[in-house]
Parts: structure tokens; sequence; C-alpha cells
């Protein structure tokens, strides 16, 4: 009964409350009446006199945005880019007056495009580089044997003038040869992709056995003319004698060890040689195929940012000069994000094979042994065989006596034996190559790390300021986001292009095993000491990915889910990855503390209503 009786009264103190609330709305309404008219005619010239004030605000307000445009106007034009003329509408990206829609959407595209040019002037030059010296390197090694050449017909006028006239057609065709094995960038064609070249091994067998045929004719005229010489008849040998001096070549050994060591370091000359050149045309090769992928890699991040990056200051219609002052950190992190998946992948396996280069220059192209200083000393090498059958004569000759018997002669079928051709003048060697390869390896090895360097040379020399009063992405202020370390990995934390792998990295990654055979190629013919050189082909793709095995920099551990541009606010607030976990058991204990604590919290809510609705009532009839 209780109950009842508490609930009766609470109806009753309800419908009460209700009456006397009624009869206070019609006393107000009574009160107002008189004046209701007028009030509402006050309010409407109120409400008109604001709408006149807001309207010419924003007449001032578009006038000025359209002068502001009007500023850059000849800077669009000069991108051929044409403005609506309007100004009214503002682009979804950029978020100025100047810049519509459609205008952000072609920015884009140049924008887009801007980066593509950056990345194809720098691998058309180096791709240049490239081919400009494997040919460079060809030619002077070619001068050089023909300079050779006309310095070992000199030698045996000279020296050995009654050789000269058996000997002439076969020194010429050992060079010809020597130079057809020399000549390899011009023999190296790419056509509809497809590479024709010369076997490098092929080519080191072919040129030893021209060595040692060279030497085995070499043997009857040396034979004849300097070590068995009748004073007493001239002649030719027999032609059944020649044979048979050139049949025992091997067992009869008359040039001692000489033609072995020339097969030996002509034969690793030249093909270290090709080596090089080879390395250098697959290498232009490799870059060529990565300059047709530029474009179809960027994702609507990448190109929007770089959009932001490059017009929307003129957007805005506050900057009318042609470069704006970046901020090092914006520019740094949207190119390495756009370069990204280049940069992890390739500049590993570039910059393996750079090194490989290296140590094949070095220690074999200009190394003693190397191709240069062997084709300098050819003439060497054929003197020192001759005088060496001179020296052991009387031992040849009876191994020869031997073997073939006594010599019998024919006449001469190439005219006097005594006539000499005509003597070369003093031959020069052609000027040395090693400042021009030192200067090649310092321009190579400053391609190490390709496409990072391409990015960060941007931002360093061109475009970039400090973090201070520049441009942020959304306004000139200063950078407050973190910059991001170049990696695969890192990437991924990139405020403003987070790092996000794509259908490219399919084709990339044929390119990067074409850089790994490259450098395996080179590392077989010039093995290196070196730690780097050494690196199995599982190294070099760890190296491609850029991510340093996978393992977060240092710093990453303060990048927050706050991504995009710096808002030039300066209050360098992020937020850390350990701030975003859940809250402590502290906290929660609290929390849940603060909730048990005091009186049921609907008892309470009702008799703050209650108490709110009686004071309602008595301001009302007062």
């Amino acid at each position: 009964m209780a109950a009842r009786s508490i609930r009766l009264a609470q109806l009753l103190l309800f419908t009460l409350l209700c009456g006397l609330v009624g009869l206070s709305a019609a006393k107000h309404l009574d009160l107002e009446g008189p004046h209701h008219h007028q009030h509402h005619q006050h309010s409407a010239t109120t409400h008109h006199r604001r709408r006149l004030q807001r309207d010419s605000r924003a007449k001032d307000a578009a006038g000025g945005a359209a002068h502001q445009c009007e500023a850059v106007k000849s800077y669009f034009e000069s991108i051929d880019v044409k403005l609506s003329g309007t100004y009214s509408e503002k682009g979804a990206i950029c978020g100025e007056s100047c810049c519509n829609n459609a205008t952000e959407l072609e920015l884009r595209d140049k924008a887009a495009g801007k980066f593509e040019e950056l990345l194809h002037h720098h691998t058309i030059s180096l791709r240049g580089i490239l081919e400009k010296n494997a040919n460079q390197f060809q030619s002077h090694v070619l001068e050089l044997a023909q300079i050779s050449e006309n310095m070992t017909h000199s030698l045996f006028s000279k020296v050995y003038s009654r050789m000269v006239p058996p000997s002439r057609m076969m020194i010429h065709q050992l060079y010809n040869e020597i130079m057809n094995h020399l000549n390899y960038a011009s023999n190296y064609t790419n056509s509809n992709g497809q590479v024709s070249r010369r076997g490098l091994g092929s080519d080191q067998s072919s040129l030893e056995e021209a060595v040692r045929s060279f030497f085995v004719q070499l043997f009857p005229v040396a034979y004849h003319q300097v070590v068995h010489l009748s004073k007493e008849q001239y002649g030719d040998l027999h032609e059944d004698y020649v044979n048979c001096l050139q049949h025992n070549f091997d067992e009869l050994h008359p040039f001692g060890d000489t033609p072995r060591q020339l097969q030996d370091s002509l034969g690793r000359g030249v093909y270290m040689s090709n080596v090089f050149m080879n390395a250098l045309l697959q290498a232009a090769e490799v870059l060529s195929e990565a300059d047709a992928l530029y474009g179809k890699q960027l994702t609507d991040t990448c190109k929007m940012q770089l959009l932001k990056m490059h017009y929307c200051p003129h957007c805005s219609g506050h900057h009318a000069k042609s470069e704006t002052i970046l901020c090092d950190g914006y520019c740094k992190n949207v190119m390495r994000g756009c370069s990204a998946e280049y940069a992890g992948l390739l500049d590993g396996p570039w910059s393996s094979v750079v090194d490989a280069l290296n140590n094949l220059v070095t220690t074999h192209l200009l190394s003693d042994n190397g191709i240069i200083n062997v084709i300098k000393r050819l003439q060497t090498y054929f003197s020192d065989a001759i005088m060496y059958a001179m020296n052991n004569g009387p031992d040849l000759e009876q191994k020869v006596k031997k073997t073939c018997g006594t010599p019998s002669l024919t006449p001469y079928s190439s005219g006097d034996a005594e006539a000499r051709p005509p003597t070369h003048k003093n031959v020069k060697w052609a000027t040395d190559p090693d400042p021009d390869m030192v200067i090649f390896l310092s321009t190579i090895d400053k391609s190490k790390e390709f496409y990072t360097t391409i990015v960060d040379n941007f931002c360093d020399e061109q475009h970039s300021h400090e973090d201070r009063s520049c441009w942020t992405g959304d306004r000139f202020g200063d950078y407050t986001q973190l910059l991001i370390n170049p990696g695969t990995d890192r990437q991924r934390y990139n405020p403003e292009v987070p790092f996000n792998s794509n259908t490219q990295a399919s084709q990339l990654n044929e390119l990067v095993d074409k850089l790994i055979k490259i450098r395996k190629n080179i590392g077989a013919a010039a093995p290196s000491n070196s730690i780097q050189a050494s690196h199995d082909i599982q190294n070099d793709m760890a190296e491609g990915s850029g991510g340093g095995e996978g393992q977060i920099g240092d710093d990453e551990e303060e990048y927050g889910g706050a991504h995009g541009s710096g808002d030039g606010s300066g209050d360098g607030s992020h937020t850390p990855i350990e701030d975003t976990e859940g809250t402590t058991t502290n906290e929660v204990e609290s929390r849940d503390s603060g909730k048990t604590s005091g009186s049921n919290p609907l008892e309470a809510t009702a008799t703050w209503m209650l108490l709110t609705l009686v004071t309602m009532l008595f301001s009302s009839c007062s």
C-alpha cells in the first residue's frame, strides 16, 4: 500500500505541475501579444541586413581571389594550363579557388609527368655514360692494337729483316684476329628485345688458337732465316719440309714458353675487356627496361602528393614564381615514397654491379696483366720467341734434323730475300686511358643507390629548404612530420606516401635478376677479395629489398598514425605507436571505481529532472 500511495502522490504532483505550466504559458502569451508583430518586423529587418553584409564580404573575397588568381595566370599559361577564369569552384585536393577539380586533374598528370621525367633524365644520362665508355674503351684498345701491329712490322724490318716478306701476312692476320675479338661493343646488338652477341668463353679459346697458329706458321720462317741460315744458297724451304716443321711444332718446342704465355695473357686480357664491355652494355639495357616502366607504378596517393608539392602553392594564388621553397622533409618523404619500389628493389643490386665493375677495372683492366699493357708488349713477346730460337739454335737444329731431315730449298717465290720493305716511322702509343677510366669509375661510383640518390639530389640541390617557413604540402609553415629514411620497409611508415607494393614488382624483379646475373658474371671473371663482392645471390636479394633484413629503424617507434602533410602549426604533435595501444590496468580500475561510487544513476537523473522542472515553473509564474 505504501508503494501505491507513493505512485499516486507522484501522479497528482505531475498533474499539478502540468497545470501550472499551462497557466504560465497562457500568461506569457497574453503579455507578448501586443508586441509580437513589432518583434517579427524587427527580426526580418535584422536578418536582411546581415545577409547583405555576408554577400558583400563574399563579393570582396571573390574579388580578392580573382586578383590573386590573375597573378599566377601567367605561370599556368607557361606550363600550358588554362585557368577557368571564374574562380568560384575550389578543387578537392588543393582547396583553392584558382584551381577547380578539372584543373587539378590536369595538374596531377603534369606533376606525375615531372616525376617520370626526372627519373627518365637521370636514367638516360647514366645509360649514355655506360654505352659511351664501352665504345670508347673498345676504340682505345683497337687503336692500341693497330699501333702495336705497326710497331711489330717496324721491329721485324729493323731486327729480323730476312723474315719480313714471309712474315708480313701472318703478322697482319694475327692482329686482324685480335682486333676482331676486341671489337665486342660493335658486335653487340639488341633487336626487338633479343640480344645477339658472341659467347665470351668461345672468344677466348678461339683467340688462343689463333695465337698458337701464328707461332706454328712463324716457326719455319724463323728456323730458315735466322737459325739454319745457309750462306751458300738462298731460297724457300720446300713445302713438305715446312709441313714437317709445323706438324712437329709442339714436340720441337722452338720458342720455349713464350707462345703459351702470350696465349694466356692475350686470351685473358681480351676476355676481361669483353666482360667489361658486356657488363656495361647489359647494365645499360636494364636501365632502358626500367625506364619503360616509369609512371606505371605511381599510386594515386603519390600523384596526389606530387600535385600538392608542385602546384598547390600556385593554386593558392600566393606564389607566382616558377619554383616553390619546399620543406626538405616533406620533399624527401614524397619523393622517397613515390620511388620506394624502384629504390627498394634495384638500388642494392645496382650498387653491387658498380662495385664489381670498379674491381674489374682497377685490378684487371688497368693492371700489368690487363689488356692495355698486354697489347703494348706484343712485339716484345714476338722478339723473345725468336731470340729463344736463335739462342738455342744448335740444339734446335739437331732436333729438326732428327725429326724432318736436312732442309731442301726451292727458289724464292716472293722476290729478292734481301729486299727490305719501307721502314715504319717512329710510332707512338695512344694517350693513356687511365685518366678517362678514373673519371668513369668516379661517375659510376656516384650512381650507387641510384634512385635514392636521384630523389635526394632533387630535394637537396634544387628545391629544398630547412623545415621552417616552407611549403609543407598544405600551407607555408613548419614541417612537423618525421623524415623517413630510405628503405622499402621503412617507407611503410611514410606520412605522405606509404609504401604499397603493386603489380610492377614482378617486372622489376626480372630486372633485379638481370643485375644479379651481371654481377655474378663479372665476379666469375674477376673475383674480388672484398666482402661485398663475395655475397651470394641471397644477399643480393636482401640488399635489393632495401629493408635491412626487415628490421625497423630506431626512429620507427615514433611513427604516428597521423599521416599526411605537416599542417604548419608547429606544435609537433605526433602520436607514437605505443600511445594508440590499450589503456593500463590502473586506468581501467580508476574508471570502474568512478562509475560504481554514489547512488543509482537512474534515481539521480529523475531527481535532477524534477528539481529542474519545479525551478522552471516558479520562474515562469513570478
